[in-house]
């Protein structure tokens, strides 16, 4: 059940890459990405509302403080995470960005096995080892593609990767920890915190002027509310059934045959939809993440 629920979760996660590069084309500065996800977010909090009502979970709302922290740092990570993909989206090969984030799964995985004693085996090592190669054999691909990548563009990458990473450490501690609690509660929360955190951000970059951030969101609203509302959808699908994969797969099997399957996916929707060529060399890669996941979730 788990793997059908990831599948879901990559599915909507395909569509919102795809939604995300061609709004990353519209996003010439910091504030234009924060603005994006502010709408992007108020749009989550609304689908996940809805979602609340309809399963009946309005008493829930009222949850512990344990599962506010967690969707609080879920949020945070989440507002960071959104943003620097953005970014990131601009200055790299769309694949480049997908291969930075291969790393983040070890942030969820590690802490599992200290924390909830989930199980790691030779066979994850391996697994992971080979998909962290097939990471730096495509990451050359990036060069094929576009400039070569400032210190500026690693440093956005390194905390793209990061924060995916923290966000997906806080699903795992909501469903080791807040079994009580609905997963639409805590996708709910994790948007309302993800744009309490956008919002001061974006008045900072407008140098504290209310009138300009509000002009900011209503230019970029304008110019790509349709992908927009889009990605806010996928994202929310994306969060909420990967979440409840979290609930049957550790996390030595989901993060990495998630990102393991997004790469490969990636590679061939930014070869048809993005024109970005599949080299020898990403082939190569792809060929060794596939070999990767069969050692975690085969043998």
């Amino acid at each position: 059940m788990g793997y059908l629920f990831l599948a879901i979760a990559i599915a909507a996660g395909m569509v919102k890459g795809f939604c995300g590069k061609k709004t990353g084309n519209l996003t010439r500065e910091v504030s234009d990405a924060m603005s994006v996800n502010i709408i992007r977010m108020v749009l989550c909090i609304i689908i996940g509302f809805a979602l609340i009502v309809v399963q009946g979970n309005l008493p829930l709302m009222a949850t512990d403080i344990s599962a506010l922290l967690i969707t609080a740092m879920s949020g945070i990570a989440t507002s960071i995470f959104v943003v620097t993909w953005l970014l990131s989206i601009r200055q790299c090969a769309y694949l480049m960005v997908e291969i930075s984030m291969m790393l983040s799964v070890l942030v969820p995985i590690i802490t599992s096995a200290v924390l909830f004693h989930e199980k790691v085996e030779l066979k994850d090592i391996l697994g992971i080892a080979l998909l962290v190669a097939a990471a730096a054999i495509m990451s050359s691909y990036n060069n094929t593609q576009k400039k070569k990548l400032t210190v500026k563009s690693v440093l956005v990458l390194v905390v793209c990767g990061l924060s995916y990473g923290l966000s997906d450490l806080a699903q795992k501690f909501f469903v080791k920890t807040a079994i009580n609690t609905p997963i639409s509660i805590f996708n709910f929360y994790t948007y309302v915190f993800a744009a309490l955190t956008l919002v001061p951000l974006l008045l900072a970059f407008s140098k504290g002027s209310v009138s300009a951030a509000k002009n900011n969101l209503l230019v970029v609203g304008k110019k790509a509310f349709g992908f927009i509302a889009v990605m806010s959808v996928c994202l929310f699908l994306n969060s909420y059934f990967k979440t409840t994969a979290a609930i049957y797969l550790d996390a030595s099997q989901l993060y990495p045959l998630n990102q393991g399957l997004v790469i490969v996916l990636s590679a061939i929707m930014a070869a048809i939809f993005f024109k970005e060529k599949i080299t020898a060399r990403c082939l190569l890669g792809m060929v060794i993440a596939f070999a990767g996941l069969i050692f975690i979730n085969v043998l």
